[in-house]
């Protein structure tokens, strides 16, 4: 289930290892006097989605010297100026914002003092896969997704209206959004919002009618491995789960996802590795320590294909 976690500090060190643990690591400084920073963070997570309602109470500005998720800023008030891959987009409450994890680091210029955001980190393995799965074959990833989109009208508005109505009950315990059977159509539902609405190669296709949707036993498998990807797991196990048999499922995911049922979990798992080899730092963790989590046995397996992933070694991801 969900579990909502609140920060607020006037440190501005505090703040970044907050957003660190979180989502990044950042450079930030205020513009202005320092006492007038006043920083509030009200995070949680769900499916392959991380989101704050985040405050900062004095302008500032951001440096990320590597973005490797997907993400979306949807400001509730004020503006910021962001650029990425020399592209500058101004955020405001009509026009959002997108990071793609291949397009350079991220520079924030300047976040004005009334700014409050609905920030959402999008795990790549998430995105792409809710992409395959509306369109029934496999995409090349990552995404060339806009940078930026309107938020006024069409798909763009009907998805602020959802990512508001989360970020209005993330401060609730008891609220809905916080109980997995409607977090799960939560986060789908923003997923494919955010495909409709931002302007990508698939676009056109996918608005040009709905793809077949998946078997039940298809969506049962995906499911279990989303709701817990480091669960020691066998394509057997997940046969008996869906009700199905072990061919029967292989081949409902070569027709309706595009790879084998294991070859999706690998990828969830290796996502999951990434953020906390991201998040953690020397001391905190091993690379060992965090392949074992995630269902690694081979390490050397496990490095080639972060490597391959990433561009980095997992090492130099912990190391950073």
């Amino acid at each position: 289930m969900p579990a909502l976690k609140s920060y607020a500090s006037g440190s501005v060190d505090e703040s970044r290892e907050v957003v660190k643990e979180h989502f990044y690591a950042i450079a930030m400084d205020v513009h202005g006097p320092a006492e007038r920073f006043a920083f509030g963070m009200d995070v949680v997570r769900f499916g392959p989605l991380t989101m704050a309602d985040l405050r900062f109470g004095a302008e500032i500005g951001l440096e990320i010297d590597r973005m490797p998720t997907y993400h979306m800023d949807l400001p509730l008030a004020g503006h910021a100026v962001t650029r990425q891959g020399g592209i500058e987009v101004v955020v405001s409450p009509e026009h959002a914002n997108l990071y793609r994890p291949e397009a350079g680091p991220v520079d924030v210029p300047g976040i004005s003092a009334d700014c409050r955001l609905l920030s959402t980190k999008i795990e790549p393995a998430g995105l792409e896969a809710e992409l395959e799965g509306l369109l029934g074959h496999p995409v090349r990833a990552p995404l060339r997704i806009s940078r930026g989109f309107d938020l006024t009208g069409g798909p763009g508005r009907s998805l602020a209206r959802l990512v508001r109505l989360v970020g209005a009950e993330l401060h609730d315990d008891g609220g809905l959004i916080h109980h997995p059977l409607v977090a799960g159509r939560l986060w789908h539902g923003i997923l494919t919002g955010l495909l409709l609405a931002a302007d990508h190669p698939y676009r056109d296709e996918l608005a040009g009618g709905a793809a077949p949707s998946r078997p039940r036993h298809v969506k049962r498998a995906i499911d279990v491995m989303e709701a817990d990807p480091g669960l020691p797991v066998t394509v057997q196990d997940l046969a008996r789960i869906s009700g199905v048999g072990v061919r029967a499922l292989q081949e409902g995911f070569r027709r309706n996802v595009g790879v084998s049922p294991m070859a999706y979990l690998r990828r969830l798992r290796l996502a999951r590795a990434h953020e906390e080899l991201r998040a953690a730092s020397r001391g905190q963790a091993t690379v060992a320590s965090v392949a074992s989590r995630w269902g690694f046995v081979h390490l050397g397996r496990f490095a080639a294909a972060y490597r391959r992933t990433y561009g980095v070694s997992p090492a130099t991801t912990l190391d950073r």
